[in-house]
């Protein structure tokens, strides 16, 4: 192939398999390819995270098959995509050295290299350092592929199956190359700002935040300002790279919101911190709010982070409200004790509702990270989970996505061995077993196969309605209907503008609210039928016919859902705020 001194490199965030149109940039490529960039190594990158195409078609239309290196950044949802397109790009270049890396080929790193000979390395746990070594090695005029006859003799390339933190087919084909594990990058204010841009088969949405404290729309920022957590909960992917705690210095983060400021044109406002775990230090998460909060008073921001340590840091939570702090993203997971035990949360059901009642205290909103089900859940805990929600003030929660989740099985994490054993079985690595067709009583997969119905026929059309009428009441009490917003009903008589009188404001206030706990009510209601044997489903004939039996009446007279849904959209046309289905609602976090 001859001698490179800059092979062109590509990224590629293959597709999860199904669209979401929250997405953010990838985080961890955009930090490589930043630091390759640093060292004088421009490379490409390309995101089909959200995209359903064919992988094979989006590598051929994108044209991957043009690269020297092209390296794939894999979860287990987006494994297989990943292969195909590395298969096709081999057949079609045999010399392109392809590599993965993240959560899932760091896990299963030597099956992959077994299985799958399109694929020349994997890159163990961070990637940084091991890719520059890779491409310098590969600049320094080492031929691309893997055993390659190189005037008459078999290259080693220079040494690249040496570089620690990788694993390699041993270029004679026999084993395996496991090079020993390379430590963590030690300070990570050394790695440049994740200043990088990707060809996105969807394109991004703009990224905000409504804040209901200052009554307006933000520019919003994703930061990542630590790596890793120091904690070992049983199902989290964290525990794939390494539990190694390491954080950015509080004059660096705001660095780098200035520094994206000003390269995208943008005034950011709200930052969200996409950190594992923001809080492991409460006094470092302090002087990060501290300094955001010198750098522009206007800038807000959230975190993610455990509720046993939102009690041991509660002197601390007054002061980050001070300086911006809007919500938690909290992980609760669960709010039974046989499940928190299994999840290895190290914390009671008790301890959640304490953190709770702490940040409700303070005027903290929370984000609920909840696991509703797992493969050996039973109906006392998901009544535990459901008196939580109802006690703890979720019932007005939204989005409603935490009434749905199921355990996911990443492999690479303890639960996943955990169950391989509970079921005497042994899960294929390249396969994410589906959550809902692991559970172990009959009861329980009948509650959730009823419960996903319900979710498949209602709820789109619960968001959408719900959307339209939280933004005509938003719109008429912030005064951008047009009144002054004084009292949000100086026109609600009947005169001009909206055309709602004060009874139709109120109503559709109730049927909004309405249609906030309409999933949760027909979850108990289901809930009360499976304790019960399921008699109202089998009276209906079978779970999907049985739906109706199960829908709670709600609204002012106490209407049907689908009454509900149509008076809700109805009135919020009248009152000329009616958005398009799937639009955002102003209730916070976008």
């Amino acid at each position: 192939m001859g001698t490179l001194t800059r092979p062109a490199i590509a990224f590629v965030n293959p597709s999860v398999g199904f669209s979401d149109r929250r997405k953010s940039k990838p985080i961890g490529l955009a930090y490589i390819m930043a630091y390759l960039e640093k060292s004088g190594f421009p490379s490409s990158g390309f995101d089909f995270g959200d995209s359903e195409d064919d992988a094979v078609e989006l590598a051929a239309h994108y044209g991957l098959d043009r690269f020297d290196v092209v390296g794939f950044s894999v979860y287990n949802e987006s494994f297989r995509a990943a292969i195909a397109m590395a298969e096709w790009i081999k057949n079609r270049r045999p010399e392109c050295l392809i590599v993965l890396g993240g959560p899932h080929a760091t896990a299963v790193h030597e099956h992959i290299l077994r299985r799958y000979s399109c694929v020349d390395v994997v890159v163990r746990r961070e990637g940084e350092e091991a890719m520059l070594d890779l491409v310098r090695g590969l600049g320094a005029g080492a031929d691309v592929s893997v055993g390659a006859d190189v005037d008459g003799g078999v290259d080693d390339r220079a040494g690249l199956t040496g570089i620690k933190g990788t694993t390699w087919r041993a270029p004679d084909g026999a084993g395996l190359l496991v090079n020993e594990d390379r430590d963590f990058v030690p300070d990570l204010d050394q790695i440049p700002f994740p200043d990088a841009e990707f060809t996105s088969h969807s394109g991004y949405p703009d990224l905000t935040y409504y804040d209901e404290v200052q009554g307006r729309l933000k520019a919003a920022l994703t930061i990542c300002s630590s790596r890793s957590c120091p904690y070992n909960c049983s199902f989290c992917g964290v525990l794939t790279i390494g539990r190694k705690y390491r954080s950015r210095e509080a004059e660096r983060v705001v660095a780098e919101l200035l520094h994206f400021r000003a390269r995208h044109g943008v005034n950011y406002e709200h930052v969200y911190f996409s950190d594992a775990n923001f809080f492991v230090s409460p006094t470092r998460a302090l002087e990060v709010a501290e300094a955001l909060y010198e750098a522009d008073p206007q800038v807000t921001f959230s975190f993610g982070t455990r509720v046993n340590q939102i009690l041991k840091a509660a002197e601390v939570l007054p002061r980050l409200k001070e300086c911006g702090l809007r919500f938690i993203e909290l992980g609760i997971e669960s709010a039974s004790e046989p499940v928190l035990e299994r999840l290895a949360k190290h914390v009671k059901p008790e301890v959640n509702v304490a953190a709770v009642r702490l940040l409700k205290r303070l005027g903290i909103e929370i984000s609920l990270d909840f696991i509703m089900l797992d493969p050996a859940t039973t109906l006392p805990d998901v009544r535990a989970n459901l008196e939580f929600l109802r006690e703890a003030g979720f019932y007005d929660y939204v989005p409603h996505d935490h009434l749905y989740t199921a355990l996911v099985l990443y492999e690479g994490t303890p639960i996943r061995d955990f169950y391989a054993r509970r079921f005497g079985v042994v899960f294929d690595p390249d396969d994410l077993p589906s959550p809902f067709t692991l559970f172990e009583l009959p009861e329980v997969q009948r509650f959730s196969d009823t419960l996903r119905a319900f979710r498949k026929r209602w709820q789109d059309r619960i968001d959408d309605a719900l959307a339209q009428g939280e933004l005509a009441l938003a719109s008429m009490a912030d005064g951008s209907d047009g009144s002054d917003g004084s009292d949000g009903l100086d026109r609600l008589d009947g005169s001009e503008g909206s055309g709602l009188s004060r009874e139709s404001h109120a109503r559709l206030q109730l049927d909004v609210v309405s249609l906030r706990h309409a999933p949760n009510l027909f979850m108990e209601r289901l809930l009360e039928d499976a304790e019960a044997g399921f008699p109202r489903l089998d009276e209906v004939g079978g779970a999907g016919g049985g739906l109706d039996a199960l829908l709670p009446r709600l609204g002012h007279h106490h209407v049907h859902l689908h009454d509900l849904i149509e008076r809700t959209e109805a009135v919020a046309r009248e009152a000329g705020f009616a958005q398009a289905p799937g639009a955002a609602a102003p209730h916070g976090r976008d």
